[in-house]
């Protein structure tokens, strides 16, 4: 038979058990969740940066055409300059 030292004593050691088991799966738990939303944020970051790449591609094209239009504008003006010099009108 069991005093009653005996039965405090594995009362109290099946008590941490059962908490130690319940801060095991809170930990996981919590674990688990912090690597979904560090993963959820990393998606997050590299599908800013991939946005981001599409846009600045975007607009080096733009200001690339632009160019081109510029100096297109340039010759023009140069043509249209030197027509003038030689006409004569000032």
């Amino acid at each position: 038979l069991l005093t009653d030292e005996e039965e405090n004593t594995g009362g109290a050691g099946e008590s941490m058990a059962r908490s130690n088991t319940r801060n095991q799966c809170l930990f996981f738990i919590t674990f688990i969740l912090t690597l979904i939303i560090s993963l959820a944020l990393v998606s997050f970051v590299i599908f800013l940066i991939i946005q981001t790449r599409n846009e600045v591609d975007q607009i080096s094209n733009r200001l690339l055409s632009e160019k081109k239009n510029i100096e297109d504008l340039k010759k023009i003006n140069n043509i249209i300059l030197k027509h003038l010099n030689q006409s004569g009108i000032k």
